[in-house]
Order: C-alpha cells, then structure tokens, then sequence
C-alpha cells in the first residue's frame, strides 16, 4: 500500500488547528489562575447605616428602631378619588372613569361596579392595579 500524501494546505491546516488548541488551553490556564470567585462569606457582606449609605465595615452602634419608623406611610389608594365617566360600552357592559386631577383613566364593568354608570356620571372611587391596568375597586355615584 502507498503512503497517502498529504498536500500543502492539509499540513498548514492541520498546523493552524493544532496552534488553535494550545491557545485555547493557555487561555484556560490564565482563566484558572486569574480566577477570583472563591471569596469567603465576609468579604461579600454588606452594610448598610441610616442614611442609606453601603459601607465594607459594620457599624459601630446598632440602629434604635423609633416608633415612627414602623408606622406605615399613608397610602394614596386609601383615599377616594373623583372623577367622570369618559366611556362606557352599553354592549360589553365596560367603560372607564377618567380622573379629574390626574386624567388617569381607570377600568370598570357592571360587576365591579356593581351598577350600571351613564356616560358623564361623576363619581368617587378607589382604584387598585391588576395585571391589565388599573381597575375600580368601590364606586359611588355623586
């Protein structure tokens, strides 16, 4: 049997791929050794102070909780709000309220509202958010 010759651009291709695989590797063991994943627990902590500022060190007296700190703000969506009805679809039984301040548009349907609202009716209401918007939550015709 005759030895298979190979021919100039198989060799340089073959030297090529062979250069390739050891760049690949040298690449890997810098990789390895410039690796910096293995911090331990207390180098990743955090703190933070009253202020809000993020610090590497712990503070030096813990923060006293004043009772004023734990009350909860007041939340906007427990106030009633006023507004119109700006559409109402007599068909699909839907429409929407449009506020007076804001001119945000708000979602309602008979059942939520739980009676039928004309078009231009003035009303008070809370509002919640859904995934498909803002819905009315209680309404009252004015």
């Amino acid at each position: 049997m005759a030895k298979s010759q190979l021919t100039f651009k198989k060799k340089e291709t073959a030297k090529k791929k062979q250069q390739k695989k050891q760049e690949k590797l040298e690449r890997r063991e810098i990789n390895k050794a410039s690796n910096n994943k293995g911090k331990s627990l207390e180098e990743m902590f955090a703190y933070v102070d009253e202020f809000g500022n993020i610090s590497d060190t712990p503070p030096a007296q813990p923060y006293k909780f004043k009772e004023e700190d734990l009350l909860r703000p007041a939340d906007p969506e427990d106030e009633y709000l006023f507004g119109k009805v700006s559409y109402y679809n007599e068909e699909g039984h839907y429409g929407f309220i449009r506020d007076n301040e804001s001119r945000e548009t708000v979602y309602f349907n008979d059942k939520l509202a739980g009676m039928v609202l004309p078009l231009h009716q003035k009303v008070k209401y809370k509002y919640t958010r859904s995934k498909q918007g803002n819905q009315i939550s209680e309404v009252e015709m004015i």
